[in-house]
């Protein structure tokens, strides 16, 4: 997956920057706005904000425009034949995400795709969490939340329950469903105890048939044919009573919401089997509510306002920093960890997921020697191959070497913003870029 193009429209202008398919090199920009910027193309691969517009290549060929009007839905389409194709790229909660669908959550979606000396504000703020949460007891951490767990799976489970068991109009058809299933049975059980003997019936009085018109007269036959008739006109109206009760039963079925017997037979079970301590309150037992919140409040009072499903997304870090072996994303000050650390993340979005993401590398060579650079730049180049790497820096040995394969137009160079200024109102920004007007200001500049 490789940017072509990046649009941001205001109600008064509208701004684009172009990307090099392999190998991009930004320089010019201050630390705050290669933030800003980074920010800027995490959101454009996620779910967006109004006005924040896309071209992207996916590596099958097709070119996917990713639109969002400032005053109008999200849209991804196909520019090859005009197709709309946002339902592929729609979110169960309804957002339009491209990353989303690769499996990449919102939130962390900025951190995935870029690698930096320096971490930034949420990259801080989620080590200092995963750090805290590591110091607690992590066996009284994840005993709340497995206690938390299944209480919610038990919630879900009855809500469920409540939704697809009968409710008091339902109840008025059990009395006409038994009825009718009765019926059903009597006629399976007529079919049953006369079948063996009207057809022997029905065979016998063909032999007879067969013998008196042979033996004695043509006529003699005829009352061994009308037994035999009979004896099939009893067997047709016993099926055509089995199947006038079948349907008497269907219908009442529907009428009740139900899809069969059986699925009424198990609501019945189910309801004896409940488990009374969770559904009612009587005799002082707690009620499924009642154990839910307290449930939550034990979690809240461990880890704060940490919600489960981010602690257990983040298991591994948290045991991990319990044990004093998580790095996270601290400030890298050794080259050899720096290299090893650019190695590992192009490798990271250039083959986990099923179509990789753009690299972004946001000046992590100031610590690095020439011969660390020339390694890094010739990893950068293998990796160019195969996916797309946007390079912030305003190191001269990198803009030299963009400028290089400029030439041979295998990269392209851009200067972004003030080379003289690097001073910056305060960026103010959440987990996915969207920026106050304080931090447009300083978007403004970068597309200056």
């Amino acid at each position: 997956m490789r940017i072509d193009r990046l649009e941001v429209a205001t109600s008064t202008d509208t701004m684009e920057m172009r990307l090099h398919p392999r190998i991009t090199v930004v320089t010019g920009l201050g630390q705050q706005e290669r933030e800003a910027l980074t920010a800027e193309l995490a959101s454009s691969l996620g779910s967006g904000r109004p006005g924040l517009s896309t071209d992207l290549l996916e590596e099958s060929g097709r070119i996917l425009l990713v639109q969002r009007p400032i005053d109008g839905p999200p849209c991804v389409i196909d520019a090859l034949n005009g197709d709309d194709v946002t339902d592929a790229f729609t979110l169960a909660n309804g957002i339009v995400s491209i990353a989303g669908t690769l499996g990449v959550r919102h939130n962390e979606l900025r951190s995935f795709v870029r690698l930096g000396a320096h971490n930034t504000k949420t990259e801080q703020l989620r080590d200092e969490l995963i750090n805290r949460l590591g110091r607690l007891d992590q066996d009284r951490l994840w005993s709340a939340a497995l206690t938390l767990a299944e209480v919610e799976v038990e919630v879900a489970k009855q809500e469920r329950a409540s939704t697809d068991a009968p409710s008091e109009s339902h109840e008025a058809f059990v009395d006409a469903i038994e009825d009718c299933h009765l019926e059903v049975q009597r006629a399976n059980e007529r079919i049953e105890n006369t079948r063996a003997s009207l057809t022997a019936s029905s065979a016998t009085l063909a032999v007879l048939a067969f013998v008196g018109a042979l033996f004695f007269h043509p006529l003699a036959a005829i009352p061994f044919l009308l037994l035999s008739v009979g004896c099939a006109g009893v067997s047709y109206y016993n099926y055509k009573q089995l199947e006038l009760a079948t349907q008497a039963e269907v219908a009442v079925l529907n009428a009740a919401g139900l899809e069969s017997y059986l699925n009424l037979q198990v609501i019945q079970v189910e309801k004896l089997t409940a488990r009374p301590e969770i559904t009612t309150g009587v005799g002082g037992v707690l009620k499924l509510e009642e154990i839910q919140a307290f449930a939550q409040q034990c979690w809240q009072e461990l880890v704060g306002v940490v919600p489960l499903e981010w602690a257990v997304a983040h298991r591994r870090e948290i045991e991990a920093a319990a044990c004093g072996r998580y790095r996270g994303a601290a400030a890298i000050t050794d080259p050899a960890e720096m290299v090893d650390r650019i190695h590992h993340h192009l490798g990271r979005v250039g083959n986990q997921l099923k179509e990789s993401l753009p690299a972004v590398l946001d000046d992590p060579f100031t610590i690095l020697d020439d011969f660390d650079v020339a390694a890094v730049l010739s990893m950068v180049t293998d990796h160019a191959h195969t996916g797309q790497v946007v390079l912030m820096t305003d190191d001269p040995r990198v803009v030299g070497w963009g400028y290089q394969l400029q030439e041979r137009f295998s990269a392209a160079v851009l200067v972004l913003g003030d080379t003289h200024t690097r001073s910056a109102p305060p960026i103010i920004q959440n987990a996915m870029g969207r920026q106050s007007d304080t931090s447009t200001q300083i978007a403004a500049r970068i597309w200056s």
